[in-house]
Order: C-alpha cells, then sequence, then structure tokens
C-alpha cells in the first residue's frame, strides 16, 4: 500500500461507523473549520474536492461551525456556487499587498473587507443566511472592558493579562471576552456549554461583518464594532476562544468532518504552548479528522505549511511563489482522500485515537 499524502483520524465511535458502513458524505451532520491564517492554502485543493465531488448531491441539512479563516472557508459552502467562492478567495489572499512593510490593522482590516466583498459578490450574503442544507456558524469574541479598544496601550496589556488567565483555568477567558455565535436558520444547530456564549442571527446584512470579525486578529487588525443585530461592542478573531475548538460542543446527531492543516487540535489561541491542554481523542468521540501528513509537509518549501510570518520573512515575490507552489502541492493530499473514499478503503487508512491520545504523539501519525 503507498504511501498516503493524507492522515485520516477518528475517535473510538466514528471510527467503528466508518469501518462498518465505509466513508460516505450522508454520515457527517457536521463540518468544522479551524483557525490559523495561511495554513488552509494546504487544504484548499480537499476543500474544492468536499464541494465539488464528496459534497456536491448534498441534499439533508449540515452545519458548519467555523473561527477566523475556517469560517472565510464554510462562508464558501454555503453559496450557490462555492468552487467559484473558493477560488476568489483563495486568489485574493493569496495576492493581498501592502506598500509598507508594516501595514497598519485598518489597512490588513480593508483588505480583507475587500477579499470578502468580492467572494460575496451582489447577492453572496443572502444566500449565506438563507441556505437551506449548509446552516453556518461563524464564531466571534466580544470584548470586554479595555480589551474592546482600538488603542495598543490599553489592548496589549489586556490580552497579556487574558493569556495569563487562561493559563491558570480556561473557563477565565469569560472573564475578558464572550463568544458570540452568528448562526443561520433560525435556532443554532450547534451549543456550546464552556464559556459565555451568545448565539446572534446572521441575515444578509451582518453575514460579511460576522466573518470578518472572526478573522479580526487583536493588533494585526482592526476590531468590527457591532454587527448589525448583535449586541454592542467590539468584535474580534473567534480564534482566541476556539483556535481549532475543543470539540466539546453538541451538534446535530452524526459525524463531525473536520479538514485540517494539522493532525492535533489546540483548543483556543492562547493554548498553543500549553500542550497538556491540547484536544485528546476522548473529544474525538465522533470525529473524522483529515490532514496532512507529516511527510508531506516536510516536503514542501521550507519544510512548512504557510503562516502568518511569512509576511514578514519573504519578499513578496518569494511568498507569492511558496504559497502558490503550496496550493499545487496540496493536490495530492485531495487526491489521496479522493481515492481513499472512491476505493472504499478507509479501513486500510483509519487510525483510530484512544480516549486519553493526543492524536500527533501516536507512533502511526508521526511516520506517516
Amino acid at each position: 500500500m503507498k504511501k498516503s499524502n493524507c492522515v485520516l483520524l477518528a475517535g473510538a465511535g466514528a471510527a467503528r461507523r466508518l469501518r462498518d458502513e465505509g466513508l460516505g458524505q450522508e454520515q457527517f451532520s457536521t463540518l468544522v473549520g479551524a483557525s490559523g491564517g495561511p495554513k488552509w492554502l494546504v487544504i484548499s485543493q480537499l476543500d474544492r474536492v468536499l464541494m465539488g465531488e464528496f459534497f456536491r448531491d448534498r441534499a439533508a441539512p449540515i452545519a458548519t461551525l467555523g473561527s477566523s479563516i475556517g469560517s472565510f472557508r464554510n462562508m464558501c459552502y454555503a453559496m450557490d456556487e462555492p468552487l467559484g467562492a473558493l477560488e476568489r478567495l483563495e486568489y485574493g489572499y493569496i495576492n493581498q499587498t501592502y506598500a509598507s512593510g508594516k501595514p497598519t490593522p485598518a489597512e490588513i482590516t480593508d483588505t480583507a473587507g475587500d477579499i470578502l466583498t468580492n467572494v460575496l459578490g451582489e447577492d453572496g450574503a443572502r444566500q449565506v443566511a438563507e441556505n437551506p442544507v449548509w446552516h453556518s456558524h461563524f464564531v466571534t469574541v466580544r470584548g470586554r472592558g479595555p480589551l474592546a479598544s482600538e488603542r495598543r496601550a490599553l489592548l496589549a496589556p489586556s490580552l497579556f493579562a487574558s493569556a495569563l488567565a487562561n493559563a491558570v483555568s480556561r473557563s477565565s477567558l469569560s472573564a475578558f471576552w464572550d463568544r458570540v455565535v452568528f448562526h443561520s436558520g433560525s435556532a443554532p444547530g450547534v451549543q456550546f456549554s464552556s464559556l459565555h456564549t451568545t448565539n446572534t442571527p446572521l441575515t444578509p446584512d451582518n453575514v460579511r461583518a460576522a466573518v470578518l470579525a472572526s478573522g479580526s486578529i487583536p493588533l494585526v487588525m482592526a476590531g468590527v464594532p457591532t454587527p448589525q443585530g448583535a449586541p454592542a461592542g467590539n468584535y474580534r478573531d473567534g480564534g482566541i476562544t476556539d483556535y481549532h475548538f475543543d470539540l466539546r460542543f453538541q451538534h446535530p446527531q452524526g459525524l463531525a468532518l473536520y479538514p485540517h492543516f494539522f493532525p492535533y487540535m489546540v483548543p483556543g489561541w492562547f493554548d498553543k504552548s500549553l500542550t497538556w491542554r491540547w484536544v485528546r481523542g476522548g473529544a474525538m468521540q465522533n470525529t473524522l479528522l483529515v490532514a496532512p501528513a507529516p511527510g508531506f509537509v516536510a516536503g514542501l518549501p521550507y519544510g512548512k505549511i504557510p503562516d502568518r510570518n511569512d509576511f514578514y520573512k519573504l519578499s513578496n515575490d518569494e511568498r507569492l511563489k511558496y504559497w502558490n507552489t503550496v496550493v499545487d502541492m496540496s493536490k495530492r493530499v485531495a487526491e489521496d482522500f479522493f481515492e481513499i473514499w472512491q476505493t472504499g478503503t478507509i479501513a486500510d487508512h483509519l487510525i483510530e485515537v484512544g480516549a486519553d491520545d493526543i492524536p500527533h504523539k501516536l507512533p502511526r501519525v508521526a511516520a506517516a
């Protein structure tokens, strides 16, 4: 059996069902999209296969849950022509340029807003808000007290304070941030039991603002003031509370499909270095995660997945060449997933994650 360019990780319940039934789109009730900025480029081709092939004839409702770039991607799934929307997002994201080497938060926010406007076109926001099949959930946070400020002198130390509090207890984030989930449909299909959460309906008038807010990284971008219909405040990147999600949310009955850039999950933005808090297999009970194999990533230019540091460490021409090469190479990941699906060989490739396992530490993952 050839070495695959993707890894498929599943919790116990998902693994049992996939081995018994094989892999089919009807098994999934939820699609999850993580924060991660340019990292998404390594799975943009996988998104194309999911949109254009795997879910092509989807008729039953499915909930999508995303933060930051996961919201941008999932927004495309809910549009009438998702592949065209994704291609516009990919092109705009890759080709964003700035006159100065250090663009201001306002400049970056304006550019992101322009990308969104181009992706949505004249009717895209209505399509997302009213889609009867793809039920969107875009996660944002609303800063409390000085975290609502755009003044760096107030915002930076307050961010540091929330990070310190989070290191002691993840539940302490509710003292600093409110999670606000913008959802389509009459009621949210995804419910959180952790942290203070407010649910706000999506409308054609707030889709753009909600998605923009979901990716508005503090200090890097400006916050988004009060999207229509939401509680008053300044809205920012949902990755602060839900970077890769801790997966302990309630979702419609069925499995969750998680196309991800990494074979592991970090719950919140401040948890990146807190490896003891990374998601374990017990939370993946009903989840199938699909990610590029470590061996594939090692063969990428610079031996890594794109990230925001590329804007600062590479010239514009170097970055464009690198990012476009990654997108082209990532066809291998998408093609291998497609082959596994079409040949019915998922049982041969599936890695079951034990209740106490952190996925990326599994020997089979490391060797993939």
